[in-house]
Order: structure tokens, then C-alpha cells, then sequence
């Protein structure tokens, strides 16, 4: 999968260009004020959420399938003298030998899910790490049909970063195209260093629609207890740009 190239080519640069989904970090803390109970995050990356649920206390077990990720993480970790459980592995099949109170996958890493068999086996593999009245949480972004009309594989700009590495900005230009018979988006990072030299990553993710995800879900004997349109908790509706799922084992 494209994923892995992508998160650990570029683990170095990660924090300085993607800055996650308004409202996440937050919204995560808020969730788990004084909670008590172990939390395993998946596709935890360098930290971004981890760290502010570790500094408010939780207990988080921090998976990733990125090993260069799970180091940095790590490295900030120690230095704000945390203690962080890391395991490298991949959503579809790990194996921890103990069920957790809470599982979040976050920052939309479920979309690294491509296909329906990958889908189903993370998500049984997931209820499996569950606690019976554990809750698992996930974020998938709303296709939007006017965004996707408008991936026409033309590069458009991103940003402008700052590296302390190097001296001047770094340039970020993306471009992306739909594949809708396989609910696909394809997008290509390039990266424009000073001196002139360029690099290019792939990144591809897999969309998801409401009802859809829903029968996932109720195949793998899970129920929904709450979706949100966003991270502020707003009730999920047409124009909602996120799809917050808030799931629990079901009741045999």
C-alpha cells in the first residue's frame, strides 16, 4: 500500500505539512476527560494526537505501520518524559494479546483501507481488541462531489514550509484525480527543495459513504452509538465534511 512509502519516505517532514482535520485534538481530549481505561490509537503517526493524551494523563498504546513514524513519535515522547507503548503493525492483522476500553483510528487512516476484504479484517481484528462495552472511534472525510469534479491531475499549490534543516522554504504542490467505480482518490505530492531538486510521493486513499460504512459496521458486530458531521460534534447532515463514527461491540 502507498501509505507506508508515503509516511515513512516523508516521516521527517510530516508534522510540517499535514496538520490533521480542525478540531481533532481537541476533540479527542475532550472525549477522554478523566477517562479511566486503556486507549489504543491507531495509525498514531508521529504523535500529534498521542502526545496531548498522554501529557493529559491516558493511558495510549500508539500503533502504527510506519516504523520511521513510531520513532519520531517516540523521540518527542522522551522528550516530554512520557512513557508511550509503540507497536508497529498493520490494522488488518495485529495481535496484542489484551482488549483495550477505547481504539481510535485517527486522522483518517481508515481510508488506507482499500478494498472490502481489508476493510472487514481491520475492523474484526479491531472488535477483537475491544473491551465488551469498549468504544471505537474513527474519522473518514464526506466525498464531495464538487472536489471531485474538480481532481483533474493539474498541480495546484499547498504551501510554502520551513525547514530547520535548510535554508529557505520548501514548495508543496499536490494534485489529485477520482476513480469512481473503485471509490479511489489519487493524489501525488512534489516537493520543490532550494536548489532545485524535487521529489514526488503517491498517496492513495479510499472513500467512503454513509450507509456504506454503516453495513461494514453490522457485518463485523458492531453498532453506531453516535455520527458526527465534524469535530465539534455537530449532528452528521448534507454538507457535513466528516464523518465521526462512534461504535461499540453489539450485545450478544
Amino acid at each position: 500500500m502507498t501509505e507506508k512509502l508515503y509516511h515513512n519516505k516523508f516521516a521527517p517532514l510530516y508534522d510540517y505539512f499535514q496538520h490533521g482535520v480542525k478540531g481533532d485534538v481537541n476533540f479527542y481530549l475532550n472525549y477522554f476527560k478523566n477517562f479511566i481505561g486503556k486507549i489504543l490509537e491507531i495509525g498514531a503517526g508521529t504523535g500529534r494526537i498521542t502526545i496531548p493524551l498522554l501529557k493529559q494523563g491516558l493511558n495510549v498504546t500508539a500503533l502504527d505501520i510506519a516504523p520511521k513514524m513510531l520513532e519520531i513519535l517516540k523521540e518527542k515522547a522522551q522528550k516530554e518524559n512520557l512513557t508511550v507503548r509503540t507497536v508497529c503493525a498493520d490494522m488488518r492483522r495485529f495481535e496484542l494479546r489484551k482488549r483495550f476500553d477505547a481504539i481510535i483510528i485517527t486522522f483518517r487512516a481508515f481510508q488506507d483501507m482499500y478494498l472490502v476484504d481489508d476493510q472487514l479484517r481491520a475492523l474484526k481484528t479491531i472488535k477483537k481488541h475491544l473491551k465488551p462495552n469498549g468504544i471505537l472511534i474513527f474519522d473518514v472525510y464526506t466525498p464531495s462531489f464538487e472536489y471531485i469534479q474538480k481532481g483533474n491531475w493539474q498541480w495546484h499549490k499547498d504551501q510554502d514550509i520551513n525547514l530547520p534543516s535548510l535554508k529557505g522554504k520548501v514548495r508543496i504542490d499536490y494534485r489529485n484525480c477520482y476513480d469512481m467505480a473503485r471509490q479511489m482518490m489519487n493524489q501525488e505530492y512534489r516537493f520543490s527543495y532550494p536548489g532545485g531538486r524535487k521529489e514526488i510521493i503517491p498517496l492513495r486513499m479510499r472513500f467512503f459513504f454513509r450507509f456504506e460504512t454503516e453495513h461494514l459496521l453490522r457485518l463485523t458486530g458492531l453498532k453506531v452509538k453516535n455520527l458526527y458531521g465534524d469535530f465539534s460534534k455537530s449532528k452528521f447532515k448534507s454538507g457535513s465534511p466528516e464523518m465521526i463514527w462512534v461504535v461499540s461491540p453489539k450485545r450478544k
